[in-house]
């Protein structure tokens, strides 16, 4: 570790949390950082809700980060009619609008990649610089991702992660009728956005719509979402960079918390 890593480490940032109301959504989510930094959206995957962990606080430290819910995820509730991708392109605008924001950094990992994706292909003007980690929304012919909704507990983390001690912040005080309660409310949500099928067959032909610079970040070894589907969105976007990880996969945020933020820090800050 250099001692500029380590300096990164050492600082804390306080953050807020809070519950907005985005058009009749209760919106639970955490925020951090200098008001008068630019700002910054982190849209989450799923199970990755209601976490406020070491890479957000590092983020913080150079912009001013918010990071919400989605809903069916964490805190906040997925109304009734929000039924598809579209619903939840237009609930992120409406939340850039309820925080006040015309324009803002995003950064969107797995689904949360892909939702990111879609508001920029739809509402290019609300985004300042797009970075998709490990982003999920189209296919590639031949690779498939990992079919979430066949896989028991241990081999997603096996899936997500090449250290299992990096999920540690994943896993219940205890394993109650809540947390399983939890588990099928998001999959739920999930189903909805990408069941059959788990991707947008349109998205892949709108992505030259993309027009804010764009980095794709990705962990080499990532067995949910192959290293390919990095190599495909670079190829789509345009002024778009990619970074391949060593040593993590789908999880780099948590595996490589420092390095991840790092790359991504550099990029936003040219």
């Amino acid at each position: 570790m250099t001692s500029d890593e380590a300096s990164i480490i050492a600082v804390s940032v306080d953050n807020v949390e809070r519950v907005l109301n985005v058009r009749g959504i209760q919106t639970h989510i955490f925020e951090a950082g200098t008001p008068a930094v630019v700002p910054l959206l982190y849209l989450h995957d799923i199970f990755l809700g209601n976490l406020w962990l070491e890479f957000h606080n590092i983020l913080a430290q150079n912009f001013h980060v918010f990071a919400p819910d989605i809903p069916g995820f964490g805190l906040t509730e997925r109304p009734n009619w929000m039924r598809d991708m579209s619903d939840y392109i237009l609930y992120v605008r409406d939340l850039l609008d309820t925080l006040g924001l015309q324009k803002a950094i995003v950064i969107g990992h797995s689904l949360g990649g892909w939702i990111a994706t879609e508001l920029a292909v739809w509402y290019p003007e609300r985004i300042e610089k797009l970075v998709l980690s490990n982003s999920a929304g189209i296919r590639v012919k031949g690779t498939p991702i990992a079919d979430l909704f066949a896989m028991n507990p241990q081999e997603f983390v096996m899936a997500c992660f090449d250290n299992p001690a990096a999920a540690m912040p994943l896993m219940p005080k205890e394993f109650n009728t809540d947390y399983l309660l939890s588990q099928y409310r998001q999959l739920t949500t999930l189903a909805s956005l990408a069941w059959n099928p788990s991707y947008d067959p349109t998205l892949e032909r709108r992505l030259e719509r993309i027009s804010c610079p764009t980095l794709i970040v990705w962990g080499q070894t990532d067995h949910f979402i192959p290293q390919i589907y990095g190599e495909t969105l670079h190829r789509l976007i345009a002024h778009s960079e990619l970074i391949q990880l060593e040593g993590t996969g789908h999880m780099p945020m948590f595996e490589k918390p420092v390095e991840w933020c790092s790359v991504i820090s550099e990029f936003l800050q040219k």
